[in-house]
C-alpha cells in the first residue's frame, strides 16, 4: 500500500493482527458535521490557514476523510497497520504507522490543525502534548474529543443496561493494565491541557443527567438514528468486548456472549426488533486549544 508509511518501531496495540478492522470501519459511527463546524470555526477565529492537518490515532481514517474535504493535505497516523489497511482513501490523505508520542516525521511548526478522536486516554499525555505543541504552527489548533456510553432516547432502562455492560461487566477489559483507562469514564475531567503550551482552551461536555433523562448541555455533538441490529453490531467492535471474549477463549472456557445476552433481554423487555430504528446519542467531550 503505497500511501501507508511505517515509522519503524516496536508497538503494542489492542488493534493486533486478528482485529477485525473491516467491521470497525463498517459499524463505527461517523461524527456529526456539527462537531467539525465547531472545530473549524474555532480554528478560523485565530488562523486563516487550512493547509495541513494531522489526525492522530486515526484508526480506519474516518476523521481524516472529513478533514480531507477542508484541508489541502491531511496526514493520519496510527500504531496499527491493521486498522490503516481499511482506511478511507483520498489523493490528499497520507497514512503513517506511528505512535502519538513520536511525531518525528513532522518538522517543527508545520501543521495548522491536529485532531485526536477517542484516543488521548491511551497516550503518554505529557509527551504527546509536547509533540503537539512542537509540530503545530504558531496559533495552530489542537482538537481532542471522546465519547463513552450511548443513550437510547425514550428507553431509560435499556440505556442503564447498556451503561452497566460497558462500565461494569467489561470494566477490566478496555485497556488492561492501564490505570489511565478511567480518564474517559470522567469525560476527561482529569486531563489538563498545559497552559504553558496552549491558550484559549475550551472544554465542552455532554453528559447524561439520569434524573432529567437528557443531556446536560443540550443535544450531544454525537448522535445517530440506528436500527437495533446496527447498534448491536457497533457494540461488538468495542475493544473491551473483544478482550473479554478473547480471554475466555484462550483459557478454553465457555462464556455467554454478553452483548447477545443483553439484546435478547432488551428485545423481550423493551419490545425491540432487529429493524426497529432508535435515536442514539453518546455522552461526549470536546476540547479545543490554540498553540501559544
Amino acid at each position: 500500500m503505497n500511501d501507508i508509511i511505517v515509522n519503524k518501531r516496536n508497538f503494542t496495540t489492542f488493534s493486533d493482527s486478528d482485529y477485525n478492522s473491516t467491521a470497525y470501519n463498517d459499524y463505527r459511527p461517523t461524527y456529526s458535521p456539527r462537531l467539525f463546524s465547531k472545530i473549524y470555526d474555532y480554528h478560523a477565529s485565530h488562523s486563516s490557514s487550512f493547509s495541513i492537518a494531522l489526525d492522530v490515532a486515526t484508526g480506519t481514517g474516518l476523521v481524516a476523510k472529513e478533514l480531507s474535504n477542508k484541508f489541502q493535505q491531511v496526514y493520519a497516523t496510527d500504531i496499527s497497520k491493521v486498522m490503516l489497511s481499511s482506511a478511507s482513501r483520498s489523493p490528499n490523505i497520507q497514512y503513517l504507522v506511528s505512535a502519538a508520542e513520536d511525531l518525528s516525521q513532522f518538522k517543527d511548526s508545520t501543521l495548522d490543525l491536529m485532531t485526536v478522536g477517542q484516543a488521548v486516554h491511551w497516550f503518554d499525555r505529557e509527551k504527546f502534548f509536547n509533540e503537539a505543541w512542537r509540530v503545530l504552527k504558531p496559533s495552530g489548533t489542537l482538537a481532542i474529543w471522546g465519547y463513552l456510553y450511548h443513550v437510547v432516547d425514550g428507553y431509560p432502562t435499556g440505556t442503564k443496561k447498556i451503561k452497566k455492560l460497558m462500565l461494569e461487566t467489561l470494566e477490566d477489559y478496555w485497556t488492561p493494565g492501564n490505570p489511565e483507562k478511567f480518564a474517559l469514564y470522567n469525560l476527561y475531567r482529569d486531563i489538563v491541557l498545559p497552559d504553558k503550551l496552549f491558550k484559549n482552551i475550551i472544554w465542552e461536555r455532554y453528559d447524561f443527567d439520569e434524573k432529567e433523562g437528557k443531556m446536560s448541555n443540550g443535544e450531544s455533538l454525537f448522535s445517530k438514528e440506528w436500527s437495533v441490529e446496527r447498534m448491536k453490531s457497533y457494540m461488538k467492535t468495542w475493544s473491551g468486548y473483544k478482550n473479554y471474549m478473547t480471554k475466555f477463549q484462550k483459557e478454553n472456557q465457555k462464556v455467554e456472549d454478553p452483548i447477545n445476552k443483553l439484546f435478547e433481554e432488551l428485545k423481550e423487555e423493551e419490545g425491540w426488533n432487529d429493524d426497529q430504528i432508535l435515536k442514539v446519542s453518546w455522552t461526549f467531550v470536546l476540547a479545543l486549544a490554540e498553540k501559544r
